[in-house]
Formats: C-alpha cells, structure tokens, sequence
C-alpha cells in the first residue's frame, strides 16, 4: 500500500499518540518519567526500522518511520516550540518568576555564555583532528548543546516534592536559555556557513558590534510579544464566556508571534514566553472565568502532545540517522557527555555567591538539582539537525554533529533524568519540608476525623449493614486518629510560618472562587492576589493589609490636574471608578477573611498561633470595615449600585448554575437549555459594561446650593453651568493656609477639617472646626485672592467648586446673589 506524505505524517501521529497513552498506563505506579521511557521506546523502533523489520503489512508503518526521520528541522522548531514554550510559561507563577528573575536571567545569559566558551574550549581540544572542526564550528555546536530541557526533572519535582520555587528557576532558566542558545547558534552558524562558502577563514563581529545584535535580537522579540499579547488580550477581555473564541486566540497568538519573531530575524522564544506571561497574569482575570480551567487543561493536552511526538521522534532519529560504526565519535561522545556536566557544574559554582544574595537565594541542594538537571532536549537536537539539513556544510561534519547532539540529548534524559529521583531523596528533596508537611498532615488528620464521625451513620444504614466494616476501614485507610506528625525537630517558629503560608495560599484561592463565582470583578481579583502574593513573600504576613485600602485614592501624579477645568470630568470617572475597585477589594478582602476564620482551627499548630491569626484577621476586618463605613457615609449611591450590581451578578450566576443542573437532568433539552443560557449570559455581558460613574448620580454632584435657594431661575441656571465638581479622599490636603485661591467651594458630601493658626497673647494656637455637606469653603478669597485656613479632607469627600471670577460676574446680574455672598462673608467674620 502506497501512501503520501501527508498520510504517512498522519499515521505517525495516530501511532505514537497510541504508544504514548499506552506507555503512560504502564507507567502509572512507577517512579519511571514518562520522556524517559518515550525515548527509549522511540530508539527501540527506530533500530528495528533501521533492521528492516518493518515489512509486509507492516511496510507502512516503516514508511511512516523513515518520513519523520528526514523531517525538516524547522518544521520541528515551528511545529513544537511554541506549544512547549507557551504552556511551559503559562503554567508558572508569575509573581514567583518575578521574584527570580534577576537569578533567571543571571543563569540563562552570563551563566549560558560561560558554558558556551567553556564547552567550545572542550570540543576544540577533543574532536578528532581529522573532522576538520574549526574555532567557529566549535562555538556553533556548543551553542546549540547548551540549551537546556528540563521536561522530565520538573515533572519529577512536581510529583514528589511540589516545591514550587525549585520548579520555577529550573523551568525559567530553561525558557530563557533556549532563546540565548538560539541567538548564539545563529550568529556562529552564519559565521560557519561563511567559512565554508568562501576561500579564507570567516571572521566573526567585533564583540561589541554581537552584544548589539543579541540586544537587538532579545528585545524586539520582546516588543513583539508584549505588542501582540496586549492586543489578543484587549480582544479577550471583550469576549464573554466563548471558550472557542478564547482558545482559539491563545492557540494562533503563541504560533503568530513565533513566526513573525523569526521572520524578523529576532528571538521568537522571547516573544513566546513574553506572550505567556502577559496571559497568566494581566491576562487570567480577562479570560472568562468559566473558560479559565478549560484553557489550563487544553495547554496542558497540548504540551502533552508534543512531548509524546517529540521525545518519540528523538529516539527515532537518533536511532535511524546517526552512524553507530565510529568508536572516535562514541569515545568523544562520552568525554563529552562528562566534561557538559562539569561545566554545567563548574558555571553554577562561578555565579553561586551571587544567587545566593539575589531573588531567594539558593542553597547548596538545589543548586546540585540544577546542575544535574540540566537535560538536553528538542530545541539541541532540532539545531543539530538544520546543521545536519544544510546544504553548505559538508555531510560528514553535519553528521558527526547530529551524532554528538542526539547522544548528550539521549545520555542527559537517560542517566540524568532517570536517576533524579534518587538524587532528590539523597538530597532530602522528594519531600515537602517538615513545617509545610505537619500542615497537611493536620489537614489529613481532619479529613480522618470526618470519616470516621461518618462511620456510625453509615453503619446503621439499612443497605449498608452487612457491609464488612474491618475491610472497609482497611481500604478507605481509616485507622485511629493519631497525631498529625511528630514535631520534635519542628520548631515553633516554623510551624507557624508554614501554618500562616498555608492560610495565605487557601486565601489567595478564595479570591479565584470569587472571581469565577461572579463575587469578584476583574482588577479587584487582581489587586488581591497581588496583595496575597506579596505577603507571602519572605515571612508570610496575615496582617494588617493598609496598601489595599491605598488603592481607594487617586494616583499623587494626577493631583496637579485639579486645577484644569479641562481635565475635571477624566478625574471624576477615575476616583468613583478607584472608589467602586475599593468597595469590591473590600468585599473580596472580608469575604477571604471569614473564609480564613473557617481553617484556622483545623490548620493551626497550637494554640499560640491560631490566637494570633485570628487577632490579626479581626484586624483586617475592623480596618476595613471602618473604610467600607466611611464611604457609605459620604457616597451612599455608590454603595448602593455597587450592592446592586453584585446581587444581579449572583443571581444571573446561580440562575445559569440552575439552567445548567436542568440540563443534566434531562429537564431541558440541549437546544433549549441553550437559548435560556445564551439570554442569561447575554445579560451578564451587559451587567459588565455597565459604568459605576454613571450609576453613583454623578450629575448629583450639583445639586441644590442652599445659599442659592433664592436666585432668579436664570442665574441658577448660569451657576450651574460654571460648577466645578472635585473629590477628595480622607487625609487629603485641599489647600494650606495663606495659599492663592480663586473660587468659593460647597460641600456636597462627607466633611472637611479647617484648621485656623492665629495669635493670642503673643502664643500661637490653633482653631479646629468640621464643615459637612451644604457649609461653605474658602469663601474669604473672593475678597483675599487666597485662604487663611488650611483645609483637609475629613472624609472621601465632594466639593462643587464655583470660580471667583465667574461668580463676581454673576453678582453684577443678580442682587439676590450678591446678598447671599455678603450674608455668607459675615457669618465667615462671626466664626473666625
């Protein structure tokens, strides 16, 4: 049977996803990584393909097997680098990559270029004289072995250890160091395709003229990504609830960015992880809740993918197109194999004193994880094989690097890779940490004591009675509540640290909960996970939380603006929008808050540190209720539209929650539970785009001015034209004393302190009164030209502001208006 191409690609695909569903099952209760064994599996077909045991009914699955063996190297890079790498930084803690990127960086750019030159060096002194390697070859094939590909030893932390840090600095080395590798292989290999192509030696860019061209490289591909992930997000944050939609944006942002990174000539593995970030952070609150999970598992499926296609395409190609007869390039090939290592360990050590003082430091285990966990991968060998590809350098010297590649990738995967888990044991890092795991331990131990309160009632059920209840304890592991771990070398100090921790992380979920329940909006998720994530860096930190409440005031660069009328309606929709993002971080923030109130008991180490948790979550409650209290004094129209607001959200949530219960039942039928569905979410759109500015009575802010109560209906309306609204937030300062002032204020809501300095009897001293809503303010600088009391705000407060040359104009209209000016300047005089 004869075939295509296409085809034959198409039977490869279906055979190994076979292969991979079938090598995961038998892997499931061994300690055995999953590449691992697909390499092995794909070097196993690829020898036997290369024994010419795949014939007869069996020619086809040869074919297929010899047409992934001639696959285009860039096909491979396009193919399967944007998956990996999207996935890979998609699925990291930001804020954690943040706190280490000065140690990323440091290892994935000088730590890079140090194994680079130290690995020419090797190569320049080991290979054979006979293959005829120049300095410039040396370098090219140094660069693409020293990217790094970490896939099974992550995987391994995150089954036996989840220490997240860890995992972080290894996955983030190995996204930035894949595109520095990238960069530097291109510069050698044009050098080296230069030196085959003309008649003397290539010489290679003056050094300052290549850290040019890498800067260049490096940031216009991140330019890229943050231009292309800026605009996929603006596109998804204006899509409710389509998860085709939402995906499908994803999908077509890493591949695009990729793409015009590289046809720009530019790092499209910077782009790539630039693109990731930006949407697992700004982006995951402008993903639809309902699509969020969805999106992590399809990435998730993706990557999975990809790994199972590429590491069994490696053990092919290793297998059916490297020479195996040559005992100089195997005695190179394990020479080199030790010397990567001890360079590898060699360029840590040299940058050790300054990852210890930076990001969160290192310690002397985890600095033995990165060393042997630097495995080689896809990105080396899909390098080697454009070499191997190229039509300018001679096939011998593409060989023999697609050989040295495919056997570091095969030997790091196999020896490293296989033999971490041991490492990780004798290093004390398959474990959580004692603090951490007496916390889980107390957890268990409640889930224990829920069972077994479970038991008599099950027992006296009338189907369950006959039950064996021995073997049913023995299966479901119930046994006698013991304690939760034994603590004697558990310090005090640390239990509590790690209880705390493990509050901090269950609140920073409560906040996700609320965001995908409706509870929450968009930026107040945001700024709560960020004020988790920073108390949890370093000592964890319960409480008090102020720099929430600091998000309720304007912005300090926005205050010179008060004085432009033309700025005046922009900084009204920006404070009641900080005010009504202030309530809803409130809200979010109690809500957490009396969730935490929930764990404490059952999590806590003793009862020392569940008194001082529950001190300090009271304290964040009062602190922020006294908040919540002070802006329903002052703009009780904004408590109520955002209440309202949040009560509509609830219901159209447990109304689709309802539709959806219905649907499971069998109640509704598909098409119909589906119109109902598309109406309820179509209303929740709405409720979105919905404008708090506009909901508070905004306009309200000009109401009534008592004192022009009797004013002709023409100068009211003139008056009303020449209103200036402001607000300010408590403790704010409006004007200081003797300051130039040129309008006459009038409270519309909250309070203002006024603060007089005078002298009596040679002392001076000072006046304290509080004006509320209807009083007014700094009426003297309609005679003055300025203040002679300082004014602050009391509380969130509004003024209507009408300017001194505007209102004498109008005096000059109306003699009513000039009575109550000088009825206003007298009562002045009576106070002061």
């Amino acid at each position: 049977m004869h075939l295509g191409s296409g085809l034959l690609a198409l039977v490869f695909v279906i055979l190994a996803l076979f292969l991979g569903a079938l090598v995961r099952y038998s892997l499931k209760r061994t300690q055995i990584p999953y590449t691992v064994a697909l390499l092995l599996l794909g070097i196993m077909i690829g020898l036997a393909h290369r024994a010419e045991y795949f014939t007869g009914n069996a020619e086809v699955i040869g074919q297929s097997f010899g047409l992934v063996a001639a696959i285009d190297p860039h096909l491979l890079l396009f193919l399967f680098l944007p998956t990996l790498i999207f996935e890979s930084a998609f699925s990291m803690e930001v804020h954690l990559f943040q706190r280490m990127f000065t140690q990323i960086t440091l290892l994935a750019v000088p730590g890079l270029m140090v194994a680079i030159w130290l690995t020419a060096e090797l190569t320049q002194v080991i290979v054979p004289a006979d293959w005829g390697w120049s300095w410039a070859m040396c370098l090219m094939f140094a660069a693409l072995i020293s990217a790094t590909d970490p896939v099974a030893v992550v995987a391994l932390l995150k089954e036996v250890s989840s220490r997240k840090r860890l995992e972080t600095l290894i996955e983030g080395e190995s996204l930035l160091n894949d595109g520095t590798a990238i960069v530097f292989f291109s510069f050698f290999y044009a050098w080296v395709i230069a030196s085959f192509t003309s008649n003397s030696e290539a010489v290679m860019s003056p050094p300052w003229q290549v850290v040019g061209q890498f800067l260049v490289v490096v940031f216009v591909g991140l330019a890229i990504g943050l231009v292309l992930g800026g605009l996929c997000i603006f596109w998804i944050d204006r899509v409710f609830n389509d998860p085709m939609i939402e995906i499908t944006i994803t999908i077509a942002a890493a591949y695009s960015v990729f793409f015009i990174s590289e046809s720009f000539h530019v790092s499209g593995v910077v782009a790539v992880v630039t693109l990731a970030l930006m949407f697992a952070s700004i982006g995951r609150t402008r993903i639809s809740p309902e699509v969020a999970g969805f999106l992590h598992h399809f990435w998730e499926m993706m990557a999975h993918i990809a790994n199972t296609l590429i590491f069994l395409l490696v053990g092919i190609l290793v297998a059916i197109r490297v020479p195996l007869d040559d005992m100089a390039a195997w005695k190179m090939l394990f020479i080199l194999y030790l010397g990567i290592l001890l360079i590898r360990a060699s360029s840590i050590t040299l940058l050790m004193p300054i990852l210890k003082r930076i990001g969160i430091g290192i310690t002397f285990e985890k600095a033995a994880v990165l060393c042997w966990g630097g495995l080689r991968g896809a990105v080396s060998l899909a390098l080697a094989l454009t070499v191997a590809a190229s039509e300018v350098i001679p096939k011998q010297v593409g060989d023999h690097v697609l050989f040295l590649c495919a056997g570091i990738v095969v030997l790091t995967i196999l020896i490293n890779g296989s033999t971490m888990g041991f490492l990780l044991k004798m290093l004390g890092l398959n474990s959580l940490p004692p603090a951490k795991q007496a916390t889980v331990d107390k957890a268990r131990s409640t889930v224990n004591v829920a069972l077994n309160e479970m038991l008599p009632t099950m027992m006296n059920n009338q189907f369950l009675q006959g039950a064996d209840w021995s073997y049913v304890k023995h299966k479901a592991n119930l046994h006698a509540i013991n304690k939760a771990c034994d603590a004697q070398d558990i310090t005090t100090d640390d239990l509590a640290t790690a209880f705390e921790r493990r509050l901090l992380e269950t609140e920073r979920k409560h906040y996700w909960t609320q965001f995908e329940q409706g509870i929450l909006g968009k930026q107040a998720t945001s700024r709560l996970v960020e004020a988790v994530e920073q108390a949890l860096d370093g000592e964890p930190c319960i409480g008090p939380r102020t720099h929430l409440l600091a998000g309720w005031q304007l912005p300090r660069w926005l205050t010179p603006l008060r004085q432009y009328q033309v700025f005046n309606y922009l900084l009204l929709r920006i404070y009641f929008k900080k005010l009504a993002l202030g309530y809803d971080v409130a809200r979010g923030f109690i809500l957490a808050q009396e969730a935490l109130e929930s764990h404490i008991e059952s999590l806590a180490p003793n009862e020392q540190a569940a008194d001082k948790v529950y001190q300090l979550v009271s304290q964040n409650k009062l602190l922020t209720l006294e908040r919540i209290d002070s802006l329903r004094s002052s703009f009780p129209e904004i408590i109520q539209a955002l209440q309202s607001q949040a009560a509509t959200r609830l219901l159209l949530n447990r109304e689709r929650a309802i539709i959806d219960e219905q649907l499971k039942q069998a109640v509704l039928d598909t098409p119909e539970a589906m119109r109902l569905l598309n109406d309820v979410e179509s209303r929740m759109c709405d409720l979105q785009k919905l404008s708090i500015f506009n909901k508070s009575q905004q306009q309200k802010l000009t109401k009534e001015i008592p004192w022009a109560e009797h004013l002709k209906p023409a100068t009211k309306e003139q008056l009303s034209t020449i209103v200036e609204n402001s607000v300010y937030d408590a403790g704010q300062v409006i004007c200081h004393q003797q300051q130039t002032f040129n309008k006459v204020g009038v409270i519309s809501r909250g309070s203002i302190k006024v603060e007089t300095l005078f002298t009596n009897e040679g002392v001076e001293q000072t006046r304290i009164m509080t004006k509320g809503p209807g009083e007014t303010i700094a009426i003297e600088s309609i005679l003055t030209q300025h203040v002679i009391a300082k004014y602050t705000a009391d509380t969130p407060t509004d003024v209507m502001w009408v300017n001194n040359e505007k209102l004498t104009s109008l005096m000059h209209k109306d003699s009513a208006l000039v009575s109550a000016i000088c009825q206003l300047l007298a009562e002045y005089n009576h106070e002061t």
